[in-house]
């Protein structure tokens, strides 16, 4: 096995194991507005890839963070589930959330590159995972 399978695998439970900690918070503080805990997941992964895709990391670090942890930490298929759920119920807050999530996550990206380049020293473009 490659050492950055590895790594995604252990980024990846780390990610996912926090996420779902988020969503069995929500239930029980907030059930009829779980999704918020989505929202809350997926703009704090874009704002932490944004930031990181501005370090030197080395592959394995890279593989680690951004393939394996903010790929399990962020969770665009309940987002899309979310949305359709919300559509039956109450298609103003579905269209609200799939509106508002898509800005959230922009502005958390753009705002995790801005840190990163201002706390770099060359002020590095970011980088695919």
């Amino acid at each position: 096995m490659s050492p950055g399978l590895l790594c995604v695998g252990l980024g990846g439970a780390l990610g996912t194991g926090l996420r779902f900690a988020f969503s069995l918070l929500a239930l029980r503080v907030m059930a009829d507005y779980a999704f918020v805990a989505t929202l809350a997941a997926n703009v704090l992964g874009a704002a932490l890839i944004g930031y990181l895709a501005t370090r030197d990391l080395g592959a394995t670090a890279r593989a680690f963070w951004m393939t394996g942890f903010c790929g399990g930490f962020t969770t665009f298929s309940l987002f899309s589930l979310e949305v359709v759920l919300l559509i039956d119920s109450e298609a103003a807050l579905a269209l609200a959330y799939a509106g508002g999530s898509l800005l959230l996550w922009l502005l958390a990206l753009w705002g995790g590159v801005a840190l990163g380049r201002r706390s770099a020293p060359s002020g590095s473009p970011p980088t695919r995972p």
